[in-house]
């Protein structure tokens, strides 16, 4: 306050020493508000606004440059000051300020007054900026996106207003608004969680394109961020795009090594694309990490039996398949899966006693 009181004081005397058409009510209202930057009394200011309004009665009067540049120091000044308006007014001193710096800055006189001006705007603004953060903290959101707008069009670059905008939009379901203010945010200063947070907007629209490449530049720009990867993958598996999974799953994998779900993912994810080297990698992983995994035993199973239904004469791959289906088998002896398979393999390796055995059970299992 004694920074303002002091800027204020000599914008004053500035203003006073070359206003001799003044009237003497307007003169004496500009002394009672020098006074006030001096002293800090709040009557000085109220004694101010008292002479201000006493000069503004007439037509004559009310379309005066010096009488509203004389109204718009001073109510600009109380805005600030009363923030909270505990002193009783007819209008908002904001709506009075504003008023009557319109016909200030329609006047030619307006270029004289530059540093008066600016002062009124910057009293406007820090108002602004108080009713705005003070409307958010009472979560009266409405009021505080109608403050923080103005403020935007006052200072379109700054990020704390910015980043208010996007909150407060996306709290009052402003979505495509929201999106706005937090591409803008990323443009400005990029942060994970404004990715995240985009990313979830793009899917509460269904704008499942804008959803996955919000994902893939998050995770590119933020490599090590969890949250990213493993929602970019969800939308790909829930999407069964295959490709994409197999395109971004080793960039999980490097935060999440021992994951047995994401390794048999990614495993699948190679099969379904034809990738069949890459895929008996993965599953390996899974049986690295947990010998007596079921789906991991029973995939490499039924890779190395599609293998060999491909080409007979790889009959190795007969005997691998038979290790790994009779060992799901084992884990779990009433999954159909694996039965099934056993089934189809022994059809073609000509083990009749097996076969029966294999299908023997699976209609046991059907019965029940």
């Amino acid at each position: 306050m004694k920074g303002i009181s002091v800027f204020l004081f000599s914008t004053l005397l500035l203003f006073i020493a070359s206003s001799q058409a003044q009237t003497l009510t307007t003169k004496e209202a500009m002394n009672n508000l020098a006074k006030y930057s001096s002293s800090g009394n709040i009557k000085d200011l109220e004694s101010a606004r008292k002479l201000a309004d006493d000069a503004y009665k007439t037509k004559s009067d009310s379309g005066a440059f010096r009488n509203n540049l004389t109204r718009s120091l001073i109510y600009s000044t109380l805005a600030r000051v009363d923030s909270n308006l505990k002193l009783k007014y007819v209008k908002d001193p904001v709506d009075v300020t504003l008023h009557s710096l319109n016909i200030v800055y329609a006047s030619k006189s307006a270029g004289d007054a530059e540093s008066q001006i600016n002062y009124i705007n910057d009293q406007l603004k820090h108002t602004y900026l108080y009713r705005a953060n003070s409307s958010f903290k009472g979560r009266r959101f409405n009021e505080a996106l109608k403050y923080f707008t103005i403020l935007d069009t006052i200072d379109r670059n700054n990020f704390s207003i910015t980043h208010n905008l996007a909150l407060l939009h996306q709290e009052l379901g402003n979505y495509s608004r929201a999106i706005f203010f937090y591409e803008k945010l990323i443009s400005q200063k990029a942060k994970p969680e404004y990715y995240l947070i985009l990313a979830n907007l793009y899917e509460s629209l269904g704008d499942e394109n804008k959803l996955l490449s919000t994902l893939k530049n998050g995770s590119e720009a933020f490599p090590a961020n969890r949250d990213l990867i493993f929602k970019l993958i969800n939308v790909l598996v829930n999407r069964n795009d295959y490709e994409g999974i197999a395109q971004f799953i080793e960039r999980a994998l490097k935060l999440d090594e021992f994951n047995v779900n994401l390794n048999y993912l990614a495993g699948f994810s190679n099969e379904m694309t034809g990738n069949t080297l890459k895929a008996e990698e993965y599953y390996k992983a899974v049986l690295n990490i947990n010998p007596n995994n079921y789906e991991g035993n029973y995939a490499l199973g039924l890779l190395y039996l599609n293998l060999y239904l491909k080409d007979k004469t790889k009959s190795d791959m007969m005997y691998i398949s038979k290790y790994y289906l009779s060992k799901a088998n084992e884990i779990d002896p009433n999954e159909l899966k694996s039965l099934t398979s056993l089934s189809l393999l022994y059809k073609y390796t000509g083990d009749t006693d097996e076969l029966q055995k294999i299908n023997n059970r699976i209609n046991q299992l059907k019965l029940n």
